[in-house]
C-alpha cells in the first residue's frame, strides 16, 4: 500500500503547513512522491457521513473536477490527476455537504515530487555552537536548504539560504543567526523538485547560580544549603516562561570534584550529588524533564595536579537545552540519565 503524506500530522516530508478548517470532520492526505507510472493524487476521508463531496483539483494552470454522491464515514476517496513531472505542486478546493446539512468549504495547498521522496533521519542529529552547523543523514542528494531561526518566545531572528551540495549520508546544514540567540532552526531541504523539512534546536543556556556545598565524601544536601536551589528554582521558570513555547526545555546537571582521592571514586560520588540536587529541584516543583552526570575530576575549572583540594572544583554545571549540550559547548558527549 502506498504510504501517504497527512494535512493533519505534523511532518514536512512534501508538506506545506496548510491547517484544513474542517479537521474535525475530514482528513486530508495525498501521494508525496508519485512512483513511476503512479498519478499524483489528493485523498478525502470524512469522519462523518457525507452526502455530496466536490474536488477541485489546480495543477500546472490546469483545472481537474471530481464529484461524489453518498461517501460513507471513514471512506477514503482518491482523486488522481494527469501526470506530469514538470508540475510539483498543486492546490485542492474541496466542499462537503454533510448528512445534517452542515457544509464545509476548505483549501489544502500541495507540493510533492518525482523520482524518490527526500528522507531525513534525525535519530543521530547533532548540533556545533563554533561551526553554527545542524548534521543529519538524508536520503538523496540535496541542493540547497531555506533556513529560518527563531529566538526567544518565538521571535523570527533571521533567515535565508544556503547551499549545500551533499549526500546521501550525513551533511552539515549551516544556520542563521547568531548561536547565543538562536532557539529553534526550521529548515528546509530541496533535493532536485523533492523536499523535506525539520526543526532542530541547537538552543544551549548555562543557569548561574551558587554551588551546594556538600560535606566531605557526602550527597546529602545540607539544609542550610537549600536556599542556594531555591534561587535556581526561580531562575528555572523564568527559563520556562521565555524558552517554553518554543522548545521542550530540558534540564542537565553535570556534577565535578576535584583531584583528591580516587578517580572512580569521583566519578560516583559527583554522579550522586548530582542526582541529588535534580531530586531535590524534582520535589519542589520543577516538572519538567531532568537528566544527570557525573564527570568526576574530567571537568576541572581551575586546572590542578593529583591530589589538590581545590574547591572551585567541587561544583555542579545547570544546563538547559532542547537536546543534550552540543559539540563546542565545552561539554563532552555522555549518556545522561534521566530522573
Amino acid at each position: 500500500m502506498r504510504t501517504l503524506c497527512s494535512l493533519l500530522l505534523a511532518v514536512a516530508i512534501g508538506l506545506t503547513a496548510a491547517r484544513p478548517a474542517a479537521a474535525q470532520d475530514m482528513d486530508f492526505g495525498y501521494r508525496p512522491a508519485p512512483e513511476p507510472g503512479e498519478q499524483p493524487a489528493f485523498i478525502v476521508t470524512p469522519s462523518r457521513p457525507v452526502k455530496e463531496l466536490v474536488v477541485v483539483v489546480t495543477a500546472g494552470g490546469q483545472e481537474y473536477r471530481f464529484e461524489k454522491g453518498t461517501v460513507s464515514a471513514g471512506s477514503a476517496q482518491t482523486f488522481a490527476w494527469k501526470r506530469d513531472e514538470r508540475v510539483t505542486s498543486a492546490e485542492a478546493y474541496v466542499r462537503a455537504v454533510f448528512t445534517d446539512g452542515y457544509v464545509s468549504e476548505v483549501t489544502i495547498p500541495m507540493e510533492y515530487s518525482y523520482g524518490g521522496q527526500l528522507e531525513v533521519d534525525l535519530g543521530r542529529a547533532s548540533a556545533d555552537v563554533q561551526k553554527r552547523t545542524v548534521t543529519v543523514r538524508v536520503s538523496h542528494p540535496v541542493d540547497r536548504a531555506e533556513i529560518i531561526a527563531y529566538g526567544a518566545r518565538k521571535a523570527v531572528l533571521d533567515q535565508g539560504e544556503v547551499e549545500i551540495g551533499a549526500g546521501p549520508g550525513n551533511i552539515d546544514v549551516p544556520w542563521v543567526g547568531d548561536p547565543g540567540d538562536v532557539v529553534l532552526l526550521d529548515v528546509k531541504l530541496h533535493s532536485g523538485n523533492a523536499w523535506a523539512g525539520f526543526t532542530y534546536s541547537p538552543w544551549f543556556l548555562d543557569i548561574p547560580h551558587e554551588d551546594v556545598l556538600f560535606e566531605s565524601n557526602s550527597a546529602d544536601i545540607p539544609t542550610s544549603e537549600s536556599f542556594k536551589l531555591q534561587h535556581t528554582l526561580k531562575q528555572l521558570q523564568d527559563v520556562l516562561d521565555k524558552y517554553g513555547s518554543v522548545v521542550p526545555v530540558k534540564l542537565y546537571i553535570a556534577g565535578c570534584t576535584d583531584t583528591v582521592g580516587d578517580a572512580s571514586h569521583n566519578r560516583d560520588l559527583s554522579r550522586r550529588r548530582a542526582k541529588a540536587i535534580a531530586g531535590w529541584l524534582r520535589e519542589n516543583g520543577y516538572d519538567m524533564p531532568i537528566y544527570y552526570h557525573g564527570f568526576g575530576e574530567s571537568l576541572l575549572a581551575v586546572r590542578t595536579g593529583d591530589g589538590v583540594d581545590e574547591g572551585r572544583n567541587r561544583r555542579a554545571l545547570y544546563m538547559v537545552g532542547a537536546n543534550p549540550p552540543p559539540a563546542g559547548s565545552g561539554i563532552p558527549s555522555v549518556r545522561w540519565t534521566e530522573l
